[in-house]
């Protein structure tokens, strides 16, 4: 029997802390948005680097993003996740710098490594943030759903930027961007670090601070890392599952969540990869069709995120998982109903299956995130969240050489292959279900009581 203490449903930003603490993203992801697209032109234009050396460094910085993940992860644990975010934003900071002026390659190759090292930081310690966020009567559902919505707003702002320089096309403004990313990454840092955030008390189901299932995924309970939590074990047990890492990677029904979820990630090659190549390149439709694309999908998860995700509600997470693979597909779909087809027809397919590609990305993301945290021990979220965060990492490094070899191929091939691979990794996610507790499968508040 459940007995929830559930209080009146308040704001997110209700405190000044947190009005701060958004804003702080805000401004942070407007600069990154801004000039991280950028990044490519910026180094070919002020520097005599050849471009395969350019694309060699920076593909490598993608590859040292693997590595460094574990790392992360460890940091998150040890200092806290706030302090892994200010790291994250001073080496951000670091790197930046080190591209406004730029002497030869091995200075590069610096600049991009504090920068993959930032980025690992920051994507490992923002979903551990704001786990320890919710306060009672909040569910971590509705805290990434509005987070989520915040980051599009920024990014499409700093797309818009983006545009603006790119239609100047000069080094002078491309370096105005990227000394106000520095200045806003250095500004972030100092901000944050000042902040008095109050995470909530351990209690209720995050107090349980168990793992998902236990390393032979017996475990129905949230036995936490000191062994006290209820039920037959789980991951973040000191013994016999193990600690640290080795806690980590016996966590099976993590594990396996996890490589659902990359094969989901493949989806989110769409708006900056695949499709404005297949919408220019294979179908031959006006330049401006993937920039309308684009806003569409920043502009959609700003104004419907949040009323997305309190729909989806009811549904255990791995559903609404589904749900969003679900979308993907249909979108998927219409994408290929548009090869070969009239001026008119094709532009109707775009722009309908943009809207169902928006509404993918709103049911799947927050769903997602949110059981990646609440089924991590607490002590160990910063593990569990490199290894999750992996999920990122890997489609990001191959997804551009798979999306380019089948474009290459054959454009239907393209809509079939990413079809296939969300489709798997959706019922991944349904499949993983009986191997995790029953508390992290449905978005509840924090203080509730079973």
């Amino acid at each position: 029997m459940k007995v929830k203490a559930v209080p009146a449903r308040t704001s997110l930003v209700s405190t000044p802390q947190r009005k701060i603490m958004l804003a702080v993203l805000l401004v942070d992801t407007i600069a990154a948005g801004a000039f991280y697209p950028l990044t490519f032109l910026y180094v070919r234009l002020s520097t005599d680097l050849p471009v395969t050396r350019i694309g060699l460094i920076l593909t490598c910085g993608g590859l040292i993003a693997l590595l460094l993940n574990p790392l992360a992860g460890s940091i998150a644990d040890r200092w806290g996740a706030q302090r892994t975010i200010v790291a994250a934003n001073a080496c951000c900071g670091i790197g930046y710098l080190g591209l406004v002026d730029i002497h030869g390659w091995p200075q590069l190759v610096v600049a991009v490594a504090f920068i993959t090292l930032s980025q690992r930081l920051y994507w490992v310690g923002w979903p551990v943030f704001v786990a320890e966020q919710a306060a009672e009567g909040e569910t971590l559902d509705r805290w990434f759903a509005v987070v989520n919505a915040f980051k599009s707003g920024a990014l499409g702002l700093g797309a818009a930027l983006a545009a603006v320089a790119l239609s100047v096309g000069d080094v002078a403004t491309l370096r105005a961007i990227l000394l106000a990313a520095v200045v806003a990454s250095f500004l972030s840092a100092v901000v944050f670090a000042r902040l008095r955030m109050t995470p909530p008390s351990p209690s209720g189901k995050d107090g349980a601070g168990g793992g998902s299932g236990g390393a032979d995924g017996a475990g129905e309970g949230s036995g936490g890392v000191d062994g006290a939590g209820e039920g037959s074990g789980g991951a973040g047990e000191a013994s016999p599952g193990g600690t640290g890492w080795l806690a980590v990677l016996r966590d099976r029904p993590y594990t396996a969540m996890t490589a659902a979820h990359t094969a989901l990630t493949f989806a989110w090659l769409l708006p900056s990869v695949a499709l404005p190549v297949y919408l220019v390149d294979t179908l031959s439709l006006p330049p401006w069709v993937p920039s309308v694309a684009f806003a569409m999908n920043t502009v959609l998860p700003v104004l419907f995120q949040t009323t997305v995700s309190r729909m989806l509600m009811p549904l255990r997470r791995t559903r609404a998982v589904l749900v969003g693979a679900g979308f993907f597909v249909l979108a998927f779909a219409l994408f290929a109903g548009a090869h070969d087809a009239p001026l008119t027809f094709a532009l109707l397919c775009t722009a309908a299956g943009m809207v169902l590609f928006s509404l993918g990305e709103m049911a799947a993301g927050p769903a997602a995130q949110a059981l990646s945290m609440d089924a991590a021990p607490v002590p160990l979220r910063g593990r569990y969240s490199s290894v999750f965060q992996m999920s990122w990492t890997v489609s990001n490094v191959a997804g551009p050489a798979v999306v380019g070899a089948l474009l290459g191929w054959n454009g239907l091939a393209l809509w079939l292959v990413l079809g296939l691979l969300i489709g798997v990794g959706g019922l991944g996610f349904v499949a993983c279900e009986k191997r995790f507790p029953a508390r992290v499968l449905r978005p509840e508040p924090n203080g509730s009581i079973r």
